[in-house]
């Protein structure tokens, strides 16, 4: 008998396949937050944005992600929310802009593989595989090094994303106290004033919401500086400021439930936001009750020169 049972565990560990599950690393009460973009060539050439999700489905993966085409330079949609803009100058006889807010199209519950490799795992769902690796630095998360089509040996373009494991946040309400604190951030940028062949220009970024004051509509924060200075120098407008606006989301029964952050200059001077500026939209990443990371993508539209200025990044809490 002990033959026997030796044989059978030896060729038990033979047939063990040589990658494991995603269920090796990722809990299965937890779920994965990615935020994602890359270029591709066909049908049209295009930069191609994600925010996506990871969740266990009965015994197996499924995932969903909302997708922002850069081709579509997909117009603003207003929220009822206005912007609470303070700056020290004007005569505030202005009225500030709704709150914006850019909608893609959204692909709910598709099957998906994650299957573990050496470096960090592979995730395969719907029309496309996603290849992340772990990020060492103090940033932690996991880094996308590479994205294609399934059933495809294409690779897209430019890949770049940033991803994390988190306590499912489903249905709970993200208040703004939640939010008070310092973070990092990284950020892989397209101005308005690059082109779709362009390299993403990364470096890094920061978001202070400490420096945010509450509004008097509760999910509301704003925050009022003086104005970038190369944007002063260009504008000539040395009174000019900038105004941020943070609007947290309500419990809903969707799994992407994002924060939205719009921001922009006052360039007409007059102390109200009352143009419009760009729009980002964060996933939070929740452990044990706290936000510790955010993962974001960036989509302002152009109407003037027909594309949008995009952005992937994430904030992360310094250790």
């Amino acid at each position: 008998m002990q033959i026997i049972s030796l044989i059978l565990a030896l060729a038990a560990t033979i047939a063990l396949p040589a990658q494991g599950t995603a269920q090796d690393w990722l809990r299965t009460d937890h779920v994965l937050y990615f935020a994602a973009g890359w270029r591709v060539n066909e049908p049209s050439l295009q930069n191609v944005l994600q925010l996506g999700i990871a969740f266990r489905c009965g015994t197996t993966w499924c995932i969903e992600y909302e997708e922002f085409p850069g081709k579509d330079n997909l117009p603003r949609t207003p929220l009822p929310y206005r912007h609470e803009m303070a700056a020290p100058y004007g005569n505030h006889r202005c009225t500030d802009e709704h709150l914006t807010t850019i909608h893609g199209v959204i692909h709910s519950d598709l099957p998906a593989q994650l299957i573990d490799n050496e470096r960090g795992f592979v995730v395969r769902a719907g029309l496309y595989e996603y290849i992340w690796e772990r990020d060492t630095s103090p940033a932690g998360g996991f880094v996308l090094v590479k994205a294609g089509g399934t059933g495809s040996d294409v690779a897209f373009e430019q890949p770049v994303g940033f991803a994390y494991e988190s306590e499912d946040m489903t249905g709970r309400q993200i208040r703004p106290g939640d939010l008070i604190t310092y973070f990092d951030g990284q950020i892989a940028h397209k101005t308005m004033l690059m082109g779709i062949m362009d390299d993403w220009s990364q470096k890094q970024s920061s978001l202070d919401f400490r420096k945010f004051s509450s509004s008097s509509v509760i999910p509301l924060m704003g925050l009022d500086l003086p104005g970038q200075p190369d944007v002063v120098r260009k504008y000539n407008k040395p009174m000019m400021w900038v105004h941020h606006s943070v609007l947290t989301p309500q419990a809903t029964s969707g799994r992407l439930n994002y924060i939205l952050h719009e921001y922009g200059h006052d360039f007409n001077v007059n102390g109200c936001f009352d143009e419009f500026g760009h729009n980002k939209l964060l996933l939070p990443v929740l452990h044990v009750g706290l936000i510790s990371a955010l993962v974001y993508i960036e989509y302002s539209p152009n109407p003037r020169e027909g594309m949008p200025m995009i952005s992937v990044g994430r904030y992360f809490r310094r250790q």
